[in-house]
């Protein structure tokens, strides 16, 4: 009894949730993406890649880190040397730890993709 007591508490003290969504086409955060829709741009596939980008919070006071979009999108594309994603799809989550008093949470955004170099 004891035992499945301190796992109920321990499963209460966590919480967590995650949303998923598809994008067409993401650019780097300097890219100008109305120039890239209003003609045809040859491309070269470099292959799938991601990126991660995480923003932590201390005692609901303490913020540090980046979790923005574009900072992922960035992170894949350093790391793939493209200029943009294809199919992209993007995942952000936030967990918390003894959520009611806020103790420690993070939120994360993720991004994966084809990467492509423009011609």
């Amino acid at each position: 009894m004891l035992r499945s007591s301190a796992a109920l508490l321990g499963l209460l003290s966590l919480s967590g949730c995650v949303s998923t969504g598809s994008v067409g086409i993401l650019t780097k955060s300097g890219a100008n993406p109305g120039e890239l829709i209003t003609g045809a741009h040859p491309y070269e596939e470099l292959g799938p890649t991601g990126g991660r980008a995480c923003r932590f919070f201390a005692l609901s006071l303490i913020p540090w880190g980046d979790s923005a979009l574009s900072t992922a999108v960035d992170e894949a594309l350093t790391e793939s040397g493209g200029d943009a994603l294809l199919d992209s799809i993007v995942s952000s989550s936030l967990f918390g730890f003894i959520p009611y008093y806020n103790v420690f949470a993070f939120t994360c955004t993720s991004v994966r993709g084809m990467a492509i170099r423009f011609e």
